[in-house]
């Protein structure tokens, strides 16, 4: 009990410090789980055990945001985007909700595939040129991403589904099935919080930055698209196109796919060596920022998960419902998944606190199936406001935007979509009460 307390209270000073900007995100990564481990009574040289194996899990992470933000810069300055987002803006007029919509639908596509950091890549980077020709908050882009990545991770191959299988020790497809219809109505809800997204962006007045409409002036007045030869543009688009399919199919780890991509687009639009040098030292210092970060974060993690303290926090949880409410333990930990999810991360979430749950609603006659399902599509669409997610810095890292500013907005959107998502359930019956 007293590592789950000083668990809780860590994560909450966090939180705090992250909203309220008191401290940087790698400085509060660092040093939070570090004087907790302290507290409950591990060796320095455990910790630095600990936090080296969050740090190596993070390389895969790291590695991925480096290259595609490398690669994706690469195109932009090719001039790949001025065109489409020229277009799109020309289109969508004053028509900021098209826009929004258009963000949770690219998003949905993209986590077929189930990887949250494909979604988070694919989705801002395509979406933020829009976004800042056209005067929007950056923090909705963010929100909506989430919430579809959110909404998708029901799909069997989603680690929280694949997850709680392992758990029931069943299949992630029969898992599923029920779900289908909640899933159905989650997407509703999603495009419903991206139409008031539209609706709340439209009545603060937000136009497009440099004009009303996207004129043809500005369409002629893209110096890279403009300049480029024909071909070299037709090579880039082919080139992005590939990575995107390659990404959406899973047919090679992504960042070996984004190195792939990054390789042959500075051969093809910068010959010269020196250029080619430069431009990777430009791309380099503008995602170190984010670098720090997110290895930063993997020593959060590392020494919370390997001391103990997110297992006796999961535990601890389901210990203070009463008795008399056992029959519904599974209702209460879903009400309160978001910030569950956001303390104690996927693994805890599903290997520590569902067995649990699980054990004390088969006491009342609750099936471990319901459990899961239960706490499934509660937990889903907020696990990325969790700063435990890794993917979510991968969104945050091509955004500029910092983990608390996300919390802060995102919260008050998923938090309701998370209880309405399951309210659905019951009245569609997929969750008997």
């Amino acid at each position: 009990m007293f590592q789950a307390i000083v668990g809780f209270v860590m994560v909450i000073a966090l939180v705090y410090c992250l909203i309220t900007k008191k401290l940087l995100p790698p400085i509060a990564f660092v040093l939070f789980p570090v004087i907790a481990a302290l507290i409950c009574g591990f060796s320095i040289t455990d910790i630095g055990t600990y936090a080296g194996k969050g740090i190596s899990g993070m390389v895969s992470t790291v590695s991925l945001f480096v290259f595609s933000i490398s690669f994706f810069s690469l195109m932009s300055d090719a001039g790949i985007f001025d065109i489409i987002v020229n277009r799109l803006t020309k289109a969508a007029g004053k028509n900021i909700t098209a826009i929004m919509i258009a963000t949770a639908l690219i998003a949905v596509v993209g986590h077929l595939d189930g990887s949250g950091a494909t979604t988070y890549i694919i989705t801002t980077t395509a979406m933020l040129p829009i976004f800042k020709r056209m005067n929007l908050d950056k923090r909705a882009l963010m929100l909506i991403t989430s919430l579809a990545i959110g909404v998708m991770n029901l799909v069997p191959w989603g680690g929280p589904t694949m997850r709680a299988a392992t758990v029931l020790e069943m299949t992630p497809s029969d898992l599923w099935t029920p779900l289908i219809p909640v899933q159905g109505l989650m997407l509703f809800f999603l495009l419903v919080v991206a139409f008031l997204q539209g609706r709340i962006a439209t009545r603060n007045q937000a136009k497009i930055s440099e004009n009303a409409a996207a004129s043809e002036a500005e369409l002629t007045s893209a110096p890279e698209t403009a300049k480029s030869p024909a071909w070299k543009l037709a090579v880039n688009y082919i080139l992005t196109l590939a990575v995107l399919v390659v990404l959406v199919l899973d047919l090679l780890p992504a960042a070996f796919v984004f190195m792939l991509g990054l390789s042959i687009g500075l051969i093809v639009n910068i010959p010269d060596l020196k250029k080619q040098n430069q431009k990777l030292k430009e791309y380099g210092t503008a995602a170190m920022s984010m670098v720090v970060t997110l290895f930063s974060a993997g020593v959060f993690t590392g020494v919370l998960k390997n001391t103990g303290i997110l297992d006796n926090m999961a535990t601890a949880i389901v210990g203070l419902i009463p008795t008399a409410l056992g029959p519904y333990t599974h209702f209460i930990v879903a009400f309160l998944a978001v910030p569950l999810i956001m303390c104690l991360g996927t693994d805890a979430f599903y290997y520590g606190l569902l067995p649990v749950v699980i054990g004390v609603c088969g006491n009342f006659g609750v099936s471990a199936e319901v459990v899961a399902h239960t706490l499934l599509i509660a937990e889903n669409v907020g696990v990325t406001i969790s700063p435990l997610t890794p993917a979510v810095f991968l969104g945050l890292g091509v955004l500029d935007l910092e983990l608390g500013e996300h919390i802060k907005y995102s919260i008050r959107w998923i938090w309701p979509v998370s209880i309405l998502s399951v309210l659905a359930a019951v009245l569609v019956g997929v969750i008997p009460v």
